[in-house]
């Protein structure tokens, strides 16, 4: 046998053959979950399309990363809305090693909000929170500029200067930036870059066990993202058109941070029908509703009205806001266009303040929506 036979090429590579096993297994098998699972036509070409876009940001976040060399990349993009994200926000992730040192650079804007979440834990163990920077938190210079130090030991003076130092574990995986922004007509983003601190070397070859290990990550992480349904309060589906307080920590301590704080819940509605909410928003920052489809994917991001914030919403005299969601304009303000799907998901989600917003919730004929007091 020489070096270029099948047979010995499958025995060198039999790892990382075994993990590309697990992931076409794994896509056979959240098919098959999508299929058993769906209502409607509708929901399972969602679902197909949710699966191929958890493949394509799954391979990103696992297969394309050097730590050495490190980057920020979008979560979403104009099409790709999955995991449950602010649809009115931007979430870049920079994979890091914790065994290494980093600089982020970058300038403020005017974003409702800034934040960095450093996540711990590699391969199959499940990801923690190990540090956050909120906006709040940062170090800004009088042009609005600021840096963050990422290492396991506190930089020297010298090396700090005028940045924050976040202290990161030995298992650090990856930073998570979240930014919301009320209007994007008015406010400007942050920008961000991240860099090694630390003398890079030649870029080494692929090694058997980094791949084996990047696919299995590749593959367990496309089935987290395609089953949050079943997995983030699946009894909401059963008990549909309200909302419930959750704490962030319920939502996994790597999906968000502590100053965000979250009502979800679910709609069902017939075709003629309209969920009515009625809701003191809470007295911060930000706050925001977004509908979602039933795989916890924002849909038709700024082609419908599908999520709303408070820079948008329309107040009623007594300062309480009333949302409707329906499947055809009922005439009102502050309308969210479910595009004719009969259920998903809705997310309440607001700033610091750590008091619920008092919602009240009720289904009503769409054309009786108008002529409610």
């Amino acid at each position: 046998m020489t070096e270029s036979d099948p047979l010995v090429m499958e025995n060198k590579a039999s790892a990382s053959l075994e993990a590309w096993r697990l992931v076409r297994s794994m896509l056979d098998n959240m098919t098959k979950m999508i299929q058993e699972d769906a209502e409607t036509e509708i929901e399972l070409l969602e679902g197909l399309r949710v699966l191929a876009r958890a493949t394509a940001l799954c391979s990103e976040l696992s297969i394309d990363v050097d730590y050495e060399c490190p980057y920020f990349f979008s979560m979403n993009t104009r099409m790709r809305y999955i995991g449950g994200p602010n649809p009115d926000g931007e979430y870049h992730l920079g994979m890091i090693d914790g065994e290494r040192r980093y600089r982020i650079r970058g300038l403020r804007g005017t974003a409702c909000y800034l934040g960095f979440q450093v996540l711990a834990g590699r391969g199959l163990m499940p990801r923690r929170m190990a540090g956050y920077v909120s906006d709040r938190d940062l170090r800004l210079h009088a042009d609005g500029s600021f840096g963050i130090v990422l290492a396991r030991e506190e930089p020297a003076p010298e090396q700090l200067g005028s940045a924050t130092w976040v202290p990161i574990p030995g298992d650090a995986s990856a930073i998570v930036v979240r930014q919301y922004i009320a209007d994007r007509a008015v406010e400007e983003p942050a920008s961000y870059n991240i860099e090694a601190l630390d003398s890079l070397g030649p870029p080494l070859p692929p090694t058997n066990e980094m791949v084996a290990s990047q696919l299995t990550a590749m593959a367990w992480t496309i089935a987290k993202l395609t089953t949050l349904h079943r997995t983030i309060m699946p009894q909401l589906v059963g008990d549909p058109n309200r909302l419930v307080t959750t704490e962030a920590a319920r939502l996994g301590s790597e999906n968000t941070t502590p100053d965000n704080l979250y009502m979800i819940g679910t709609f069902r509605l017939l075709p003629d029908e309209a969920l009515v909410i009625d809701a003191a928003p809470p007295k911060t920052r930000y706050w925001s509703l977004t509908l979602e489809n039933i795989w916890h994917e924002c849909f038709d991001v700024g082609r419908r009205r599908t999520s709303i914030t408070h820079a948008a919403a329309v107040r009623r005299p007594d300062d309480r806001v009333r949302f409707v969601i329906a499947g055809c304009d009922p005439g009102v303000p502050n309308w969210l266009d479910t595009g004719g799907r009969h259920r998903g998901f809705m997310t309440f989600r607001w700033l610091d303040n750590p008091s619920p917003p008092e919602v009240e919730t009720r289904v009503v004929p769409t054309a009786n929506v108008a002529g409610l007091a």
